[in-house]
């Protein structure tokens, strides 16, 4: 490949694109089409066997059910993409809160007590970069969020011996929910057995792309897209609405835990 050293200005020129689109490309927010992608590759000098590599790659990463693995956060990148595109975003958490509703010390703690970042440096990185997907919460306009959240995860003790970790999350969860696009539902342990037994999961739906359900594991992340398989969790969320407390129960149930 030739080496260029043009700016987001000068390479937006060259493909009559706008700085915006390039920007989003090279900094991974935002998956160009099979056409753009080979007339900014060809732009950039990539020809041979480079280029169709590059062009298998790219189709390969579009496939429906697409599998991202650790390290290098294209997963929480390619997160980030959908929730700011978004118009709804549904959730259920059964062993800790949704990323988008936790506090810094709260975030700070599950990563430190679960021991699977490696460096101080790698914590710090990631809380930021959770805070800052939260901006969606407020952006207009509006998204539309409901999280379902097993009592499980509220009295799960995080921050151990800190008691004011947990104390001031739950405080957070409860001015968070008090916003108007925001909806909290709390799935009592009482009830045993639930429809969203498996675990957590995201829905995703907007107006600029068809519906996706994000799952998140250990190592790695799924991004589901078949209709057959939305159309299961939309069935699960259904059900799951039936058997949570209303938001009234909801935030009177959380007051109470915190005390």
């Amino acid at each position: 490949m030739a080496e260029q050293n043009w700016g987001v200005r000068e390479m937006s020129r060259k493909l009559d694109m706008s700085a915006q689109w390039v920007s989003s490309v090279t900094r991974g927010l935002h998956r160009p089409e099979p056409a753009h992608l080979a007339r900014f590759l060809t732009t950039l000098g990539f020809a041979g066997a480079e280029y169709r590599e590059l062009m298998v790659l790219a189709e390969e990463i579009r496939k429906p059910g697409l599998l991202e693995s650790y390290p290098g956060g294209w997963q929480i990148q390619t997160l980030a993409w959908h929730e700011e595109r978004a118009a709804e975003i549904t959730a259920f958490q059964n062993l800790i809160l949704p990323g988008l509703l936790q506090t810094a010390d709260y975030a700070r703690s599950i990563m430190i007590e679960a021991g699977n970042v490696p460096s101080p440096d790698g914590i710090d990185e990631r809380v930021f970069a959770r805070m800052a997907r939260q901006l969606v919460i407020t952006r207009r306009p509006r998204i539309e969020f409901q999280f379902f959240i097993h009592e499980f995860a509220l009295r799960l003790p995080v921050g151990r011996e800190d008691r004011s970790v947990m104390r001031e999350q739950l405080a957070h969860l409860l001015r968070t929910s008090a916003q108007s696009n925001v909806s909290v539902r709390v799935v009592p342990a009482r009830i045993g057995g639930h429809p969203a037994i498996s675990g957590r999961f995201t829905l995703i739906e907007s107006t600029e792309f068809e519906p996706v359900v994000y799952l998140e594991h250990e190592i790695s992340s799924l991004f589901l897209e078949a209709p057959d398989e939305i159309a299961v969790y939309r069935q699960v969320l259904a059900r799951l609405g039936d058997a949570a407390l209303d938001a009234a129960q909801s935030e009177a149930f959380i007051a109470d835990l915190g005390g």
